[in-house]
């Protein structure tokens, strides 16, 4: 009986010590681009990259390094401070913080 309980107990201790914690979902995008300083950066899962080429999203919308953007339907602005552009498209404004 002491080695049944022993055995039940070593199982359950290694069971909880190699599961791998669930990181917890996040609806927000990771990656999206903006305007700061009049340059153009990049955010991609925490880190920022100045953009120097052009950034081709699946929309076929065209983002160049000066903010300027030329969307897939034909519609063109200009990106600019508080503002972001996620990965697919959507432009959006920053949250302010008070």
């Amino acid at each position: 009986m002491k080695r049944t309980t022993l055995f039940v107990g070593i199982s359950l201790l290694s069971l909880f010590s190699f599961a791998a914690p669930k990181k917890p979902a996040s609806h927000r995008s990771k990656a999206y681009v903006y305007m700061k300083h009049g340059k153009l950066l990049e955010k991609y899962n925490g880190h920022i990259r100045v953009v120097r080429k052009d950034i081709m999203l699946v929309n076929n919308t065209t983002i160049h390094p000066n903010g300027s953007v030329d969307a897939g339907s034909g519609e063109n602005f200009q990106l600019t401070e508080g503002q972001y552009m996620t990965m697919d498209g959507r432009v959006k404004k920053f949250k302010t913080r008070k």
